[in-house]
């Protein structure tokens, strides 16, 4: 695992790519499964599993997929995980998967904070 240095800027350029809702609503299963995600073969899976999986992503090319995996996970490496999901949680909308996200966010914040979901650096 490789460590990387975000600026603000660059952070928010990968929230943005990623989504609110994405952060929020995958965080949680990224962490779990970080050793796996520097494998290319592995995101590239999950990108498809997504896709089929995820009605939100039905409709989303699967390059945008992938690119949503990969800055989700550069956010992790970057040791951004409670700044991301402080960005979630200040996310203001009413649509439905940022509801969502915003719940999993708050939920996942405090189990961070408990000690029951270990950060990987």
């Amino acid at each position: 695992m490789q460590f990387i240095q975000l600026s603000g800027e660059e952070l928010k350029e990968h929230f943005d790519k990623a989504n609110s809702w994405f952060v929020g609503l995958y965080m949680e299963s990224f962490l779990n499964n970080f050793e796996n995600l520097s494998d290319q073969k592995y995101k590239d899976d999950l990108a498809e599993e997504l896709k089929s999986s995820d009605p939100y992503l039905l409709d989303c090319p699967i390059d945008e997929i992938k690119e949503k995996i990969e800055s989700l996970y550069k956010i992790i490496c970057s040791k951004n995980v409670s700044e991301a999901l402080n960005m979630v949680i200040l996310f203001e909308s009413d649509e439905e998967p940022n509801c969502y996200a915003y719940e999993e966010a708050k939920y996942l914040t405090t189990l961070i904070k408990k000690g029951s979901i270990k950060l990987p650096y």
